[in-house]
């Protein structure tokens, strides 16, 4: 397993990170020798966070350009808010110039507001995610593309520059809680039949464990060997030094208390982020390997400069060295 870390894109006055010391902290994470930097996305300020974001595709650009081969990617991309033919081209055009694999993690999203802001109705985000990735898919893999479905048509199109390499795209969603009991639902098992890999949300391991055995058992059902697909999991992570649980906990939540919205409790991040002392941190990151995945993001949820760049070098020593 890897650790990659998350880029602080924050965007509203109070959380917004200067633009030089977001491109040093890109700078560092190369020098570090993480994994990967990640972007998460809303297109304002969700109600489950305290801070807007900025763009991702544009942001990994000059993340790109600042950066010589540190990988990039979207933890996750809205993507029933674009249309597929331009979300792919920019992707391949965003690898080309970078002269490096682009990941594009993308989920569904779950803001009213972001739907009506860009005229699509919030009940056709399935719908539409599935057509995109497929759409996506194809215009990656093959030389010229004919599709017709529901929302997007297109007839003999051909997506350059030819990469070579296409884009990796890693299917966001998870599984949901019921009556009776966790379930996952088909149409985000879906997703996965045109993705390279499946990327999750910032749960705990045990949670995601009983997610993928569904997603496997869908795969297997289809002939699709599950053990072929990439898993990434986000997660969130305020490191510190104290040895006492208790206290450690109580440093952690207090910054987390920052970063969530109206609309989501500190209990939520208690329950589903990293906590805990660094030898708790480094057995839950054990467990995450254990289940399997392959890269773990670490996104800070500081938003001082200083505290960004020391956090980077807490993971980098005390977590990294068991992951390179």
């Amino acid at each position: 397993m890897r650790l990659g870390v998350g880029l602080p894109s924050f965007a509203s006055e109070t959380h917004a990170i200067p633009p030089d010391r977001f491109r040093r902290y890109a700078r560092l994470a190369e020098e570090h020798e993480f994994a990967g930097a990640w972007l998460i996305e809303h297109l304002f300020e969700p109600p489950s966070y305290a801070t807007s974001l900025l763009d991702p595709l544009t942001t990994l650009s000059v993340t790109a350009g600042e950066t010589e081969t540190i990988p990039v990617g979207t933890s996750v991309m809205l993507l029933p808010l674009r249309n597929p033919v331009l979300a792919a081209k920019r992707a391949v055009t965003l690898q080309h110039l970078a002269s490096r694999q682009l990941t594009l993690g993308m989920g569904t999203g779950y803001v009213e507001g972001e739907f009506e802001a860009v005229g699509v109705p919030m009940e056709e985000r399935s719908a539409r995610y599935l057509e995109g990735i497929e759409l996506m898919r194809r215009l990656f893999d093959e030389d010229e593309v004919t599709f017709e479905g529901e929302f997007f048509s297109v007839e003999g199109v051909s997506l350059e520059p030819d990469l070579g390499q296409p884009p990796r795209i890693l299917a966001g969603g998870g599984g949901v809680d019921t009556e009776d009991g966790r379930r996952v639902l088909k149409s985000v098992k879906r997703r996965l039949d045109h993705a390279d890999g499946w990327i999750a949300a910032p749960r705990m391991p045990a949670v995601l464990e009983e997610d993928w055995q569904r997603f496997s058992a869908y795969l297997d059902a289809k002939g699709t060997d599950a053990g072929s697909m990439d898993k990434v999991a986000l997660q969130y992570l305020h490191l510190v030094t104290d040895e006492d649980p208790e206290a450690a906990r109580q440093k952690q939540l207090t910054v987390y208390d920052n970063m969530v919205g109206a609309d989501r409790t500190v209990e939520h991040a208690a329950e589903n982020w990293l906590s805990g002392t660094i030898d708790e941190v480094r057995e839950t990151l054990a467990e995450y390997d254990r289940v399997g995945f392959d890269e773990v993001i670490l996104h800070p949820m500081a938003t001082q400069p200083a505290e960004l760049d020391r956090q980077l070098r807490l993971y980098r020593r005390h977590l990294l060295p068991e992951y390179r």
